[in-house]
C-alpha cells in the first residue's frame, strides 16, 4: 500500500526543502542534527546542509544548540511563514476527515438501503412461494 502523503507535500511537492520542513512538522518538538536529517529524510549531507541554511536565512528553522561541534535544530513555530504552513496543512486535513466521514456516513446508508432491498426481495421471493402453495392447497380441497 502506498505511503500516505503528508499536507506539506501535497501542498508545496516534495523539493528537498519541503522534505526538510515536512521532516520538522512531524516532529515539532524534536530537534535534530544533520546526520539525523540525513538518516531520516534520506538525502545526501550536501544538500541537507543547503537546505538548512536556507531555512534558517529564513527563519523557518534555528538552531537550538550545540551537541560537541555539531549544531542541533528545530522547527521555529515563531515564524509566520511556518505557522502559515501549519494552518493550511490543519485545514486541509479537516477537510479531509470530513470528506471520508461523509463518505462513511453514505457508505452506510447505502449498504443499510441493500440490505433493506435484499430483505423485501426475499420477503417477495417467499410470498410468492406461499401463494403458490396456498393456491395448490386449495385446489386440493375437494368441492361440495
Amino acid at each position: 500500500m502506498p505511503e500516505a502523503e503528508s499536507g506539506i507535500i501535497a501542498f508545496y511537492g516534495d523539493s528537498p526543502r519541503m522534505k526538510v520542513i515536512d521532516y520538522f512538522m512531524t516532529f515539532p518538538k524534536n530537534e535534530f542534527t544533520v546526520p539525523e536529517l540525513v538518516e531520516g529524510i534520506g538525502m545526501s549531507r550536501t544538500t541537507a546542509f543547503k537546505e538548512i541554511l536556507k531555512l534558517q536565512n529564513n527563519e523557518m528553522i534555528v538552531q537550538a544548540r550545540k551537541i560537541g561541534k555539531s549544531p542541533v535544530y528545530k522547527i521555529n513555530n515563531k515564524s509566520p511563514i511556518i505557522y502559515s504552513m501549519q494552518k493550511l496543512v490543519s485545514h486541509r486535513s479537516k477537510k479531509i476527515a470530513t470528506s471520508q466521514l461523509q463518505s462513511q456516513t453514505l457508505q452506510k446508508l447505502l449498504k443499510k438501503q441493500l440490505e433493506t432491498i435484499d430483505a423485501l426481495n426475499n420477503r417477495e421471493t417467499m410470498l410468492k412461494t406461499e401463494l403458490k402453495i396456498t393456491r395448490s392447497m386449495i385446489k386440493e380441497i375437494p368441492s361440495q
